[in-house]
This record gives structure tokens, C-alpha cells and sequence, in this order.
């Protein structure tokens, strides 16, 4: 079986079926089957990092009485 996923794909489900898998790439394929790129395990991890750091920042900034930004 060729394993894919679609742009519309959660990235952390993507990141959970390449730990399964053991893959480091995995291609992005439209609805058509055409492909439109590859997700490398190492750049998925630091988008949802950043996407966590900034949540916590807002989070912060919240508690502390800042607002958002």
C-alpha cells in the first residue's frame, strides 16, 4: 500500500501515521491522486511547535491581563 495523505489532513494525525509507518517523508496528494508536495517529518514537528508556542503566548498574555494580541 502507498501511504499519502491529503493537504486537508489533520498534521497530527499525519505525524502519528508516519511514527507508525517509521516514515521521515510522505507525499501530498489532491483529491485527483496528483501530487502536490511532501510533508517532512522534521518541518510537521516544528510547524506544530510554533502553533504551540504561540497558543501558550496568547494564553500568557491572557492570564496575565495583556489581552490578545
Amino acid at each position: 500500500d502507498v501511504t499519502y495523505c491529503r493537504p486537508t489532513d489533520d498534521l497530527h494525525d499525519v505525524l502519528s501515521m508516519m511514527a507508525k509507518r517509521g516514515l521521515v517523508h510522505v507525499p501530498v496528494v489532491d483529491e485527483h491522486s496528483k501530487p502536490l508536495g511532501v510533508v517532512n517529518a522534521r518541518d510537521a514537528l516544528h510547524a506544530l511547535m510554533a502553533e504551540h508556542k504561540y497558543e501558550a503566548s496568547l494564553l500568557r498574555d491572557y492570564i496575565m491581563g495583556i489581552g490578545y494580541r
